[in-house]
């Protein structure tokens, strides 16, 4: 089963950069021209001038964006507001910097490495440019994924023995670790508006299966058709969208509803097709990828339509966010070196 975003990118593309002195908040011009999209779509780049990598993660509903950015001397976490104006920041001390999710107050969860190259670090960020910085308690590596309007955040944490725990961080700081039973490797991805968290975990097997943890802490775990399956989005109707893999190594999408109802969604029937996010129209939009291994963007209307997309000649494109206006962010390659930030609104 094919595993991208965040973790993806900044450990098998080697993106660890150590970066040199530089202002921590700067406003920076944005580098923006349109790109042809099918449907009518409209697809911006987002590429910040001097930048070898661009990776736009969360939107919220005011179409503000977050992500990262850098090269050679570092990365840097990044706000792009709804006007396309862009600003830079990094919590004191770090050295690498991910913006991973933002909400509709404009609050921002993330992580960040040090200038010794140590493990990642949690942090939430105000929209006014104030830092936390937190890790749960035995924690080498903090990573939040999802974070709610009331500031709520979900991610994943590895201990000492290297084994990932989910953690839930409460607007008010608590943090609360769990586990689902059995799990040897626990990776929250979603939360929405009660709390609930969708994620997936590998058990003693070796398998993959998707939970689904509400506010009170109940886990219900699930698998697909008896398959290895990835939980990903989940929105405000408690609606969870992801992957599963079948017997032939083909994956499939899914939606699962609040009462456990699976509707099973696939691009063609002979690529392998991964939704990972959605939003509370029931709006869905993942990659698929080709025969030949190449992977495009598609998104999935709430009446079933498919449409996809790919950005230029690029063999490699990932989603990782929409809003409520069905506004997408994402990535695409451009050779083997340069990557792009993209934002594409219908």
């Amino acid at each position: 089963m094919s595993i991208a975003r965040n973790d993806h990118l900044r450990r098998s593309s080697g993106t660890r950069f150590h970066k040199a002195p530089c202002a921590l908040v700067a406003t920076l011009c944005l580098l923006a021209s349109s790109l042809s999209a099918a449907g009518g779509a409209k697809i911006i780049k987002i590429s910040i001038p001097g930048s070898a990598l661009t990776v736009a993660y969360g939107i919220n509903d005011a179409g503000a964006i977050t992500g990262a950015y850098g090269g050679g001397s570092g990365m840097h976490g990044f706000v792009r507001a709804a006007d396309g104006s862009i600003t830079s920041f990094d919590p004191p001390g770090s050295s690498v910097t991910y913006g991973s999710c933002i909400n509709g107050n404009g609050a921002i969860g993330g992580y960040w490495i040090d200038y010794t190259g140590s493990p990642a670090h949690g942090f939430l960020r105000t929209a006014k440019g104030k830092f936390t910085t937190f890790d749960p308690e035995g924690s080498i590596d903090t990573e939040p994924k999802g974070i709610n309007d009331s500031g709520a955040m979900a991610g994943a944490y590895t201990d000492a023995n290297y084994v990932m725990h989910g953690f839930v961080r409460g607007a008010d700081g608590t943090i609360v670790t769990f586990d689902p039973s059995g799990s040897t490797g626990t990776q929250p991805l979603g939360i929405n508006a009660a709390g609930t968290v969708s994620g997936y975990y590998k058990d003693q097997n070796g398998a993959y299966h998707a939970f689904i943890r509400a506010a009170d802490g109940t886990v219900t775990p699930f698998r697909v058709s008896g398959s290895p399956t990835l939980a990903w989005g989940i929105n405000d109707s408690g609606t969870v969208t992801g992957s599963y893999i079948d017997g032939s190594g083909l994956n499939h999408g899914f939606l699962r509803a609040a009462d456990g109802t699976i509707t099973r969604v696939d691009v063609s029937h002979n690529v392998s097709t991964e939704p990972n996010v959605i939003n509370d129209r029931g709006t869905i939009a993942g990659g698929y990828i080709d025969s030949r291994g190449y992977r495009y963007g598609f998104v999935r209307s709430p009446n079933g339509k498919i449409s996809s997309f790919q950005l230029g000649k690029s063999a490699e494109t990932q989603v990782f966010s929409i809003n409520k206006d069905d506004a997408i962010t994402g990535l695409y390659f451009v050779g083997a070196r340069t990557i792009h930030a993209f934002l594409r609104t219908p």
